[in-house]
């Protein structure tokens, strides 16, 4: 509890100072390039929040094996196979739009060298983001979540995964900020992503597959006690969806039932994201623990 509490406690100090100092540096660059005050105070938050990160990791690196990132004989398969599974769950929603004819297969036609890059770079992407994104939820949050709830698994998970698919969708709201922006537009700044959530008719059912597919990473991270084949799992998703694109046409009129183009906001993709959840929950192996107080174990209320 008194880490997670201090976790929070150094996002609201970085978040003030990152309001303080973006009018400072928007009147600094206006000079040079106009920026958006927006950007700046985005860029500014990321920065700090790397450099608090680096500061934590640098001071507290066992924190890295209690939150499931040792490296063991069995990661790079885990990593390997989750990769896999993620392909083959949105390839086989995509196949299944394209017989139906939701979709349209139509490969774009780039060179070979073109092809490799822009393999390279969702491949990339998709690594980085599921590095990133499963360190922080299903790493920090929800082994954090687990120590302050006694081990109570199912509040973490409930938390964790609507936390995951909430956050989403809070930079929807946009606010005017005028052409002299100050430290009080910074503070506006920080409000606007809760008011965002107002619009959640627009984006439930996006949320709703979101939380099913944070569902099957955290499933696959808790009982397998490694954070890799969730990491796995969310890099295939991600390097499916950045190239789907350049293999299909989609139909330019999304259902409820088949969604959109990104695949998770139809009735379709939320079966095949929930099969894939129970399926990583029953056939992956328990972590085993050496404590009954083990952040990977314990009991499940």
């Amino acid at each position: 509890m008194k880490g997670f509490l201090k976790f929070i406690l150094i996002f609201a100090v970085i978040l003030l100072a990152s309001a303080f100092l973006a009018p400072f540096f928007y009147d600094f660059f206006w000079t040079f390039h106009p920026f958006k005050f927006e950007r700046i105070f985005q860029r500014i938050v990321m920065v700090l929040s790397l450099a608090a990160v680096a500061f934590f990791v640098r001071v507290k690196k066992e924190t890295l094996m209690g939150y499931g990132l040792a490296w063991k004989p069995q990661s790079p398969g885990l990593l390997g196979k989750g990769f896999v599974a993620g392909v083959l769950v949105l390839g086989v929603v995509g196949v299944l739009r394209i017989l139906s004819g939701q979709a349209i297969f139509d490969p774009r036609a780039f060179s070979w060298g073109e092809w490799i890059a822009k393999f390279s770079l969702a491949l990339l992407t998709g690594v980085l983001i599921g590095f990133l994104e499963e360190f922080f939820f299903r790493g920090f949050i929800f082994r954090s979540l687990l120590r302050l709830l006694r081990n109570r698994v199912f509040l973490s998970v409930v938390i964790t995964t609507l936390f995951y698919a909430i956050i989403h969708f809070i930079g929807l709201k946009k606010i005017f900020v005028g052409p002299d922006p100050s430290f009080i537009d910074g503070l506006r700044l920080i409000g606007a992503p809760f008011l965002s959530l107002a619009e959640w008719p627009k984006f439930w059912p996006q949320a709703v597959g979101l939380f099913l597919f944070g569902l099957a990473l955290i499933g696959a991270a808790y009982r397998s006690g490694s954070l890799y084949p969730a990491i796995g799992l969310h890099a295939g998703c991600v390097f499916y969806v950045k190239l789907d694109d350049f293999f299909v046409q989609f139909h330019p009129a999304p259902s409820f039932f088949w969604g959109s183009k990104i695949l998770y906001d139809g009735v379709l993709g939320w079966i095949f994201l929930s099969a894939m959840a129970i399926g990583l929950w029953i056939f992956l192996k328990p972590a085993r623990t050496d404590t009954p107080n083990s952040p990977s174990g314990g009991k499940a209320v």
